[in-house]
């Protein structure tokens, strides 16, 4: 099913799906292996200490099965999200489609959009796949000093590009 189908059964009547984005996966990927990384080192530590101290018999067994668990699930976990999350900005508003198991909506009409941010953080950065976010934000979902948003077009390549692209269309639909 092409990515416009997906917001069908959403869409007003007279609405119409300008272009969609998908989160570049490879980046998605890219910040699950960094935290698993970073994980994996903690329950290392917790491996050792507790392979080291004779008395705790098998204990080092249980960082060792904790960490595959993390390991598998965030993979099935970033899998999953990647899989189901598409961006749409239509000719009324911006729409979110996401989920794990179950498909999740959200939308903002453009005339409740007050702010548009554009992040590239220094794991896009290391990424090297020019890739960044876009938050929008609104007076019920405002975006904060850390710019923590509802509203987020998250692992978008080219996210100046697409911030540019996605504001020509809101400046052109807030017109009418």
């Amino acid at each position: 099913m092409e990515d416009k189908e997906q917001f069908s059964q959403i869409l007003d009547t007279d609405e119409k799906i300008i272009k969609t984005y998908r989160p570049l996966k490879s980046r998605a990927y890219f910040a699950t292996i960094l935290s698993i990384l970073f994980i994996t080192i903690i329950f290392a530590i917790w491996f050792v200490a507790s392979y080291l101290d004779k008395s705790s018999g098998f204990a080092w067994v249980v960082p060792v099965i904790i960490d595959i668990v993390y390991i598998v699930v965030s993979i099935i976990m970033i899998e999953l999200w990647c899989n189901k999350t598409i961006y749409a900005i239509t000719n009324k508003r911006v729409l979110i489609r996401t989920g794990y198991i179950g498909v999740d909506y959200k939308s903002l009409n453009y005339d409740m959009l007050g702010a548009m941010t554009v992040n590239v953080n220094i794991v896009d950065k290391m990424s090297n796949r020019d890739t960044g976010t876009i938050s929008f934000g609104s007076m019920s979902s405002p975006l904060t000093t850390q710019g923590v948003a509802k509203f987020m077009f998250q692992y978008i390549k080219a996210p100046y590009q697409v911030y540019r692209e996605v504001k020509a269309v809101i400046d052109e639909n807030k017109k009418n």
